[in-house]
């Protein structure tokens, strides 16, 4: 014989909630986040929204310290005494650790300076043109050193020539 199964609806007759939980849990559609595909803030964002792809990003890159001609003139004997900067007779030679990566040509400086580093055109004029060199390989500019360089030479050879 077949044994007759109770509908749930009738079963949970006489409890207050019919087995929902709090009185809360029922009211509204503000206990499901709306109706339908209501709102795209926090809910519902599987079925609402594709996830969108993590774009690759490129790191940035190093930037080097940079500081004037006469900044670096000021400093240049702090620097000896802290071993960033080596001297050899009356010439100063600047690379690397003496932690900047480029001279810019503001300020001027009377100091014989070996740079083996980046430095502006203006600055490289100004170091030829004190008794110093530039030793540095700056790629893509050769051709602007070497004419600076030779520049400076020539007015070195005109300011000879109008002493005489």
């Amino acid at each position: 014989m077949v044994v007759r199964k109770r509908k749930r609806k009738n079963k949970l007759r006489g409890q207050r909630t019919m087995g929902a939980g709090g009185t809360k849990n029922r009211r509204g559609a503000g206990c499901r986040g709306g109706r339908g595909k209501a709102g795209h803030r926090k809910h519902k964002i599987a079925t609402y929204m594709p996830l969108k792809e993590k774009k690759c990003r490129l790191k940035a890159g190093i930037k080097e310290k940079e500081i004037t001609l006469g900044n670096l003139d000021i400093i240049l004997d702090k620097l000896v005494s802290e071993g960033k900067v080596t001297k050899e007779g009356t010439k100063y030679i600047v690379d690397t650790k003496s932690g900047y990566g480029k001279i810019l040509s503001q300020g001027n400086t009377e100091k014989e300076i070996i740079l083996k580093i980046n430095a502006s055109i203006g600055a490289i004029k100004k170091i030829v043109a004190a008794g110093g060199a530039f030793e540095y390989e700056k790629k893509g500019f050769e051709k602007e050193v070497e004419e600076a360089i030779a520049q400076v030479e020539e007015s070195e050879l005109e300011f000879e020539s109008e002493e005489k």
